[in-house]
This record gives C-alpha cells, sequence and structure tokens, in this order.
C-alpha cells in the first residue's frame, strides 16, 4: 500500500513539473534578409540584420521616394523597429505612404527569414 502511495504522490509532482514548461517550437534565426516593397514613387529594398530572434539593423538599399519627405522615415523608423524589436510602431507624419512601404519592406524581410512580421519579443511567462 505504502508503495502505491509512493508512485502516485511522484507520479502527480512529474506531472505538475512537466505541465509547466511550455511548448517551444520556435527557431532560433541569425542573418541578413533582403525585403522589397512598392512605394507611391518605385521600388524600396531594405536589409535587416537578426542576431537570435533580434533585429540588430536596417539598412535602406533602394527607394525611389522624394529625398526631403523619406529622410524623416529612414532617420525615425530603424531606430524605432531596433528599439521594439517589431515593426509594429508609429509611422511618420507627413510620409505616411513611404512609411508604410518601408514597414512592409521590413516585414518581407522578416518573413523571409521565417520570422512573423511584426516580431516582437518574447516575454517569459511564469508556470
Amino acid at each position: 500500500m505504502k508503495k502505491i502511495c509512493f508512485a502516485l504522490i511522484v507520479f502527480i509532482f512529474s506531472s505538475l513539473l512537466f505541465s509547466c514548461n511550455e511548448k517551444n517550437d520556435e527557431k532560433i534565426v541569425s542573418g541578413i534578409f533582403e525585403g522589397k516593397a512598392e512605394s507611391l514613387m518605385g521600388n524600396m529594398s531594405v536589409r535587416v540584420v537578426i542576431e537570435k530572434n533580434e533585429i540588430k539593423h536596417i539598412d535602406i538599399l533602394e527607394y525611389a521616394d522624394t529625398p526631403g519627405y523619406s529622410d524623416a522615415v529612414f532617420e525615425y523608423l530603424p531606430k524605432r523597429i531596433v528599439e521594439k524589436n517589431s515593426t509594429d510602431v508609429d509611422i511618420v507624419a507627413g510620409a505616411t505612404l513611404t512609411s508604410k512601404a518601408f514597414l512592409e519592406a521590413v516585414n518581407d524581410a522578416l518573413k523571409k527569414a521565417g520570422l512573423k512580421a511584426g516580431l516582437k519579443a518574447k516575454k517569459n511567462s511564469p508556470c
């Protein structure tokens, strides 16, 4: 009888211990990926550097939009995306179409990396 109770207690504690672990099917991605989008005046392409699922740097490779308007986009958006590790950021007022095209190009690069567009840093949840 004691052996059965002991086995039952061990089984219950084992079940509780393993039920707290989350299944993590997410793969770790690192590399350099290029993304493209259509902007108001033509094509836009970007290069996104990713290290362990974190966006580290974004380069603008090609754009055809008006330099005065697009400058604010290319100064503000890459910094915000890297800070938040997400493309879920506010767009630049006065350069809405350029901002949207830039975000589409970055999301295209993330998709090519096998990551979700709008990638966000994962928070560890307690058991």
